[in-house]
Order: C-alpha cells, then sequence, then structure tokens
C-alpha cells in the first residue's frame, strides 16, 4: 500500500507507451525513441520514489475531488456548449485554477487550484470519446481519489496532473469497454 501511487503511475505510464510500442513495430524510427523512453520510466519509478508520507484530512480530500470534478465538467462545457477547442477550454479553466490562490488568500484554494487543473486534462476528453457528461464526471473522481493518493509524490516533476487525467478517463474508458 506503501507504494501503490507510483504503482499505479508506472501501471498507466507502461500501459501508454506499450500502445505507442505496438502501433509503430515497423517504423523503428519511432521504436527506438520509445524503447529509450520506456527504460528512463523504469529508471526513474525504480531510483526517484518520494519518501514523504503524510496523511491527508478528509475534508482536503472530499474538496480535492469536487474541484476535480468542477474542472473537468467547466472544461468539457466549453468545448461541448460553445465549441471551443479543447486546448483553449482547458487554458480558461486552468487559467481561473490558477489565479484562484492569488485572489482568495485560504489554504482550501491551493488545493483547488491543483484539482481545478487535474479537471482540466480530463474535461480535454474529446466528446467523441467521452460522449457524456457522466464520463467526464466519473474519469473526474477517479483522477481526484489519484491525485489524492499522489499528493505528496512526484512533486516538482513536469506531467503529473496530466498523466493523473489521463489514468482517470483510462479507467472510465476500460470500465465502459467491460461492461457495455
Amino acid at each position: 500500500m506503501k507504494n501503490l501511487p507510483q504503482f499505479i503511475f508506472l501501471l498507466f505510464h507502461t500501459l501508454f507507451i506499450g500502445i505507442a510500442v505496438y502501433e509503430s513495430q515497423e517504423n523503428l524510427y519511432q521504436l527506438i525513441p520509445l524503447v529509450m523512453i520506456s527504460s528512463m520510466l523504469l529508471y526513474f519509478y525504480l531510483h526517484n520514489f518520494s519518501k514523504n508520507k503524510e496523511l491527508v484530512e478528509k475534508d482536503i480530500q472530499i474538496s480535492t475531488i469536487i474541484f476535480a470534478i468542477l474542472g473537468g465538467l467547466a472544461t468539457f462545457a466549453l468545448q461541448d456548449r460553445f465549441e471551443l477547442s479543447a486546448v483553449l477550454s482547458a487554458g480558461i479553466v486552468g487559467l481561473f485554477g490558477g489565479i484562484l490562490p492569488k485572489i482568495i488568500a485560504k489554504p482550501l484554494a491551493k488545493i483547488a487550484s491543483s484539482a481545478i487543473y487535474c479537471g482540466a486534462f480530463v474535461g480535454m476528453t474529446p466528446p467523441v470519446l467521452a460522449g457524456n457528461y457522466l464520463f467526464i464526471t466519473l474519469a473526474s473522481i477517479f483522477a481526484g481519489f489519484i491525485l489524492i493518493l499522489t499528493r505528496e509524490n512526484f512533486n516538482g516533476y513536469g506531467g503529473k496532473l496530466g498523466s493523473i487525467a489521463f489514468a482517470g478517463v483510462s479507467l472510465v474508458s476500460l470500465l465502459t469497454y467491460m461492461l457495455l
């Protein structure tokens, strides 16, 4: 249980790169960099795990999930209803999440900032894949849970929130595929 966040990240990064390797088997120019990236990720996971573990308060956990849902739904709504691009939609929501701690000087605003931004990545899922707001809500809930699990891990490393969003969307896609 101690290394569960690292295992989740390793699993989804391996899945993502494995699919990319499978799709580029015939093109050696794509295969070599993917194998190198996989090797570097494996090295990172084996040698650079964060050792700092602190318990997070229950109200912070619920707030994280709620803000992740709000970020995901807001981004998806901008994309779906107002026909903005996914990048512009996520940029607008992410900007709001980023300036929130500057406007409101409360500890909750700092928690909300990263959760909203993570949800914005979830909301970038194309409507063709997501289908509806329920998909985005469920993916945001999963992303919020993973964000809580990894709150003290991978700080200072780029791509954490995007990887969490990818994991949330992947889990819901997998569940949808298995159940429907």
